[in-house]
């Protein structure tokens, strides 16, 4: 007689329990990330002399020549940092980040303020990635389902997802 198989497989409720645990350890981890970068901000702008984090929700174009200013008098080690993580932060929440990037080359050169605009916006679009992934995931899948439009250019993303990504990349009415 032989004995039972022993069911090697997870039960369905213990892997929903995963994800769920998952979600939330990430979730969490996005939240300190990003209280600590405003935490972050607020000591830059003090250090750098800079006007409060409501005038950088208020006006960030402005605010961009603000920092600009600041960092141009700067060690430029320490100015690429703080360069970088005020790069990260517009990418992060969608301000157009084209007075920063046109600024690098004024403030380190060509080729260290290309390479710092490329490694700042590869960090900012991983972060966003995340985000999008963890805590907008069931807000983006809602939108879908209300929405035939979406529904239907997700399909279509699904089966021609690269081809479709270059293609967008490729048109001037889509920067990013």
């Amino acid at each position: 007689d032989e004995a039972p198989a022993k069911n090697s497989s997870p039960s369905s409720n213990q892997e929903g329990t995963d994800d769920e645990t998952t979600k939330l350890v990430i979730g969490a981890g996005v939240a300190l990330v990003f209280a600590a970068t405003i935490a972050l901000l607020v000591k830059l702008g003090d250090e750098l002399g800079l006007p409060g984090v409501g005038q950088f929700v208020s006006d960030p174009p402005g605010s961009f020549d603000e920092i600009i200013s600041s960092l141009d008098g700067m060690d430029k080690q320490k100015a690429v940092v703080y360069f970088g993580i005020f790069y990260v932060l517009a990418e992060i929440l969608a301000i157009p980040a084209f007075p920063l990037t046109a600024a690098s080359g004024y403030l380190f050169g060509a080729f260290p303020g290309t390479a710092t605009c490329l490694f700042s916006a590869a960090i900012a679009a991983s972060i966003s990635f995340v985000i999008g992934k963890t805590l907008l995931r069931g807000y983006v899948e809602d939108v879908l389902d209300e929405n035939p439009k979406f529904r239907s250019m997700d399909r279509a993303i699904e089966k021609e997802g690269f081809k479709l990504m270059v293609l967008l990349r490729l048109s001037p009415l889509f920067a990013f």
